[in-house]
């Protein structure tokens, strides 16, 4: 997938979790060039940033994904 940042770069990374609550859509994705995984929050064809309280909200919810 291919999104453009909050600096304008496009950048193509691989989609592991998409998630939506609460009308935003996050994505937990891998960066092809650093290896990394990030989180972010789409919005059109743009990737923000996310808050700490939507990190929180994410590290739970994977949380509950890695238990089951």
């Amino acid at each position: 997938m291919i999104l453009r940042n909050s600096k304008g770069y496009e950048r193509n990374f691989k989609v592991l979790f998409k998630i939506e609550y609460q009308n935003n859509c996050y994505l937990v994705y891998e960066d092809f060039i650093t290896g990394k995984c990030y989180v972010g929050l789409k919005d059109s064809n743009h990737l923000k940033k996310v808050s700490k309280d939507d990190l929180l909200l994410i590290d739970k919810i994977l949380e509950g994904v890695n238990k089951e």
